[in-house]
């Protein structure tokens, strides 16, 4: 990890602060804690850099591909695959579906934010297949971080930071009780050099314990329009090496996408 911030980043975070830790006139709400003013101006940061929340707001659908690379003990390529994502908002609700070409043929996993579904070559499967089971939970996933940085602005996600003996700063993040599919995961966003985008990602499923921490490494900034998000997030083992990567490009920013593509067969 790097050890340094840049002197102009932190002067612009330390006023932040201090703003976001005031609360306007005629407020009557407990201001901010430190440590939640401090999130907060890391976030706002980074949504500024990527081109602020009305680039997100401006968004009502999109497509891209999202590739999942893994690599063997030596860090060469052992398989790729592709799946292509289509996002949209509808009715208050973040809608997503993915096609996943697989040796057996296409599936589809849909979630439309009230149910799921999944089909494997247009038939749909029972809802304990995995793929049916898991549909909630990747298409909250593909949505989820897509829209980083300005999903964590979402109600319900709660930002905590602090400074490093070293440098830098980390942001821990963590959801209310009905946020998502597992409300009990925690992300640790490290930002260390003098890009408002972290560096490194750490996350620890559903109250697990500090062993199960994975640890990723971000880089690469894409742009649609006025979009902006991440290219590419790799993993690492505990030697450095490099385990899986996700990498997204092809992206295209409010497509028409007909209600067909996010209704379940009639089979």
């Amino acid at each position: 990890m790097k050890s340094s911030y840049a002197p102009a980043v932190a002067i612009w975070l330390g006023a932040a602060t201090s703003i976001l830790a005031c609360a306007p006139p005629g407020d009557d709400s407990p201001p901010a804690s430190p440590e939640a003013a401090l999130g907060d101006s890391l976030v706002d940061a980074w949504i500024a850099s990527a081109g602020g929340l009305g680039a997100w707001w401006d968004v009502e659908s999109a497509r891209y591909t999202v590739t999942t690379v893994w690599y063997d003990s030596v860090e060469q390529i052992r398989r790729m695959r592709p799946r292509r994502v289509e996002l949209r908002k509808v009715s208050g609700s973040e809608q997503s579906r993915i096609e996943r070409p697989e040796a057996e043929g296409l599936y589809v996993q849909v979630f439309t934010g009230d149910t799921a579904w999944a089909t494997l070559n247009e038939v749909r499967l029972p809802a304990d297949h995995p793929a049916a089971a898991e549909s909630e939970y990747v298409g909250r996933d593909v949505f989820y971080w897509f829209g980083l940085p300005y999903k964590l602005r979402d109600p319900g996600v709660n930002r905590r930071a602090r400074q490093l003996p070293d440098g830098g700063y980390e942001l821990t993040v963590t959801f209310g009780d009905e946020i998502g599919a597992h409300p009990g995961d925690r992300y640790f966003y490290y930002f260390l050099d003098d890009d408002p985008q972290p560096e490194e990602v750490h996350y620890i499923e559903q109250g697990r314990g500090e062993e199960a921490r994975s640890r990723t490494v971000w880089s690469g900034v894409g742009r649609a329009g006025a979009l902006s998000y991440v290219v590419s997030r790799v993993w690492l083992d505990s030697a450095e090496r490099r385990t899986k990567e996700l990498r997204i490009d092809d992206v295209t920013i409010n497509p028409e996408l007909p209600d067909s593509l996010f209704e379940p067969p009639r089979n």
